[in-house]
Protein backbone atom coordinates (compact mmCIF):
# COMPACT_ATOMS: atom_id res chain seq x y z
CA UNK A 1 0.00 0.00 0.00
CA UNK A 2 2.95 1.96 0.14
CA UNK A 3 3.91 2.20 -3.25
CA UNK A 4 -0.13 3.35 -4.00
CA UNK A 5 0.46 5.97 -1.20
CA UNK A 6 3.59 7.32 -2.89
CA UNK A 7 2.28 7.33 -6.46
CA UNK A 8 -0.78 9.60 -4.76
CA UNK A 9 1.69 12.00 -3.19
CA UNK A 10 3.58 12.29 -5.93
CA UNK A 11 1.00 13.32 -8.63
CA UNK A 12 -0.95 14.92 -5.97
CA UNK A 13 0.58 18.36 -6.79
CA UNK A 14 1.04 20.60 -10.02
CA UNK A 15 4.34 20.74 -9.99
CA UNK A 16 5.35 17.45 -10.10
CA UNK A 17 2.87 17.02 -12.38
CA UNK A 18 4.26 19.63 -14.47
CA UNK A 19 7.96 18.03 -14.17
CA UNK A 20 6.95 14.66 -15.17
CA UNK A 21 4.89 16.16 -18.51
CA UNK A 22 8.40 18.02 -19.22
CA UNK A 23 10.29 14.54 -18.74
CA UNK A 24 7.87 12.65 -20.97
CA UNK A 25 9.08 14.91 -23.83
CA UNK A 26 12.73 14.48 -22.61
CA UNK A 27 15.12 13.64 -20.59
CA UNK A 28 15.78 17.08 -18.69
CA UNK A 29 18.93 18.71 -16.06
CA UNK A 30 17.80 19.71 -12.95
CA UNK A 31 18.70 23.26 -14.36
CA UNK A 32 16.14 23.04 -17.36
CA UNK A 33 13.59 22.30 -14.43
CA UNK A 34 14.47 25.29 -12.50
CA UNK A 35 14.38 27.41 -15.52
CA UNK A 36 11.18 26.38 -17.19
CA UNK A 37 9.65 26.09 -13.82
CA UNK A 38 11.20 29.13 -12.30
CA UNK A 39 11.88 27.91 -9.29
CA UNK A 40 14.43 27.54 -6.85
CA UNK A 41 17.14 24.36 -7.04
CA UNK A 42 15.96 23.17 -3.41
CA UNK A 43 12.31 23.33 -4.64
CA UNK A 44 12.98 21.62 -7.80
CA UNK A 45 14.88 18.92 -5.80
CA UNK A 46 12.45 18.19 -3.25
CA UNK A 47 9.86 17.72 -6.05
CA UNK A 48 12.30 15.17 -7.69
CA UNK A 49 13.22 13.26 -4.55
CA UNK A 50 9.29 12.63 -4.13
CA UNK A 51 8.79 11.48 -7.84
CA UNK A 52 12.11 9.49 -7.41
CA UNK A 53 10.65 7.88 -3.82
CA UNK A 54 7.39 6.80 -5.90
CA UNK A 55 9.07 5.13 -8.81
CA UNK A 56 8.31 7.10 -11.38
CA UNK A 57 11.66 9.50 -12.52
CA UNK A 58 15.07 7.87 -12.84
CA UNK A 59 18.04 10.22 -12.28
CA UNK A 60 21.83 9.94 -13.69
CA UNK A 61 24.74 12.31 -12.98
CA UNK A 62 27.29 13.41 -15.88
CA UNK A 63 30.21 15.58 -14.73
CA UNK A 64 28.59 18.30 -12.36
CA UNK A 65 25.06 17.77 -13.60
CA UNK A 66 21.82 15.81 -13.20
CA UNK A 67 19.87 14.76 -15.31
CA UNK A 68 16.20 12.79 -14.85
CA UNK A 69 13.76 11.00 -17.10
CA UNK A 70 11.03 8.88 -17.08
CA UNK A 71 11.53 5.70 -15.07
CA UNK A 72 9.28 3.56 -17.52
CA UNK A 73 9.05 0.41 -15.79
CA UNK A 74 8.26 2.08 -12.40
CA UNK A 75 5.26 3.67 -14.37
CA UNK A 76 4.12 0.71 -15.50
CA UNK A 77 4.79 -1.28 -11.82
CA UNK A 78 2.82 1.67 -10.09
CA UNK A 79 0.12 1.78 -12.94
CA UNK A 80 -0.17 -2.25 -12.17
CA UNK A 81 -0.74 -1.47 -8.61
CA UNK A 82 -3.61 1.15 -8.93
CA UNK A 83 -5.23 -1.37 -11.39
CA UNK A 84 -5.23 -4.11 -9.02
CA UNK A 85 -6.09 -2.22 -5.63
CA UNK A 86 -8.47 1.02 -7.13
CA UNK A 87 -9.54 -0.38 -10.19
CA UNK A 88 -10.66 -3.52 -9.32
CA UNK A 89 -12.54 -1.95 -6.19
CA UNK A 90 -14.65 0.02 -8.06
CA UNK A 91 -15.39 -2.29 -10.80
CA UNK A 92 -16.46 -4.89 -7.90
CA UNK A 93 -18.41 -1.75 -5.81
CA UNK A 94 -21.65 -2.03 -5.67
CA UNK A 95 -23.94 0.53 -4.13
CA UNK A 96 -26.81 -0.26 -1.21
CA UNK A 97 -28.67 2.33 0.50
CA UNK A 98 -28.89 1.39 4.54
CA UNK A 99 -31.82 1.75 6.79
CA UNK A 100 -29.35 3.18 9.59
CA UNK A 101 -25.79 3.22 10.50
CA UNK A 102 -23.70 0.95 12.08
CA UNK A 103 -23.60 1.67 15.70
CA UNK A 104 -20.52 0.89 17.47
CA UNK A 105 -21.70 0.51 20.97
CA UNK A 106 -25.37 0.09 21.54
CA UNK A 107 -26.92 1.51 24.66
Amino acid sequence: MNSLVDFFKAMGEETRVKILMMLFEEEMCICELIEELQLSQSAVSHHVKILKQAGLVNDRRDGKWTFCSINQAGFKTQLDVLQDKIVKLVDEYEYQIKAEPKSRTEN
